[in-house]
């Protein structure tokens, strides 16, 4: 018993700041900066993506950022693979624990998404054919599926979405832009405010910092359960 209560606060005091990246507590040694500094103004930039996009995630998921912290942990799963998990899963109603079980089985996307059991709407077979297509690049996958995200929160079309990727945004920065987009008391477009980032030369931090928020506010204007 006392060999179990060891584990028990190994497992819940352990840094998890390397699952996911997420920023779960002030323990967290993964991003040492937190808070936007003008005299190091992209100093912080990984770690406003990283939340704002964590929230975009849990949100979307319903989820909380320590439950995707604690799948994580439990698996050693990556990013990616996990992001893709949780999409198939919720749009194929299956469950998500027997996507990674094939994964880790040596199987592939193609496998788990050629399955008898697979539900889904016609959209959701478009994206599952798209990572397919993939062929096992997870990275471009995650993209995918990010994009199908933005496209049905945003309630935005996938021709904004292609315009933000065209002016040089990756999915995060997507996620970003239309988030502050959407909260700020400023009437900018996402594509606005991602011109100020690729074309003006502004850290990410900064531009938050405009709209009026800190990168930890960023990170918290969606809320999940």
């Amino acid at each position: 018993m006392k060999l179990l209560g060891i584990l028990l606060l190994l497992l819940f005091f352990v840094p998890v700041s390397w699952a996911m990246n997420l920023e779960s507590t002030s323990s967290c040694h993964c991003f040492k900066d937190r808070a936007f500094d003008p005299a190091r103004k992209f100093a912080a930039d990984k770690y406003l993506l990283t939340t704002s996009f964590n929230s975009f995630i849990a949100v979307n998921f319903q989820l909380s950022k320590s439950q995707i912290v604690m799948m994580k942990m439990k698996g050693g799963i990556d990013p990616d693979t996990l992001l893709i998990g949780l999409y198939v899963a919720r749009e194929g109603a299956v469950e998500l624990d027997n996507v990674l079980a094939i994964l880790e089985n040596g199987g592939s996307w193609q496998q788990v998404l050629s399955s008898s059991s697979l539900k889904g709407d016609a959209e959701a077979k478009e994206v599952f054919t798209q990572i397919t297509a993939t062929r096992g690049n997870n990275a471009e996958a995650a993209e995918i599926v990010t994009d199908q995200l933005l496209k049905n929160y945003f309630a935005i079309g996938m021709e904004d979405i292609v315009s933000l990727h065209r002016e040089g945004a990756t999915g995060r920065e997507s996620v970003l832009v239309n988030i502050l987009a959407q909260h700020s008391s400023r009437d900018s477009k996402p594509a606005d405010i991602l011109t100020m980032y690729t074309r003006q030369q502004k850290s990410w931090g900064e531009i938050a910092n405009y709209y009026g928020f800190t990168p930890k506010e960023t990170g918290n204007l969606l809320k999940g359960p």
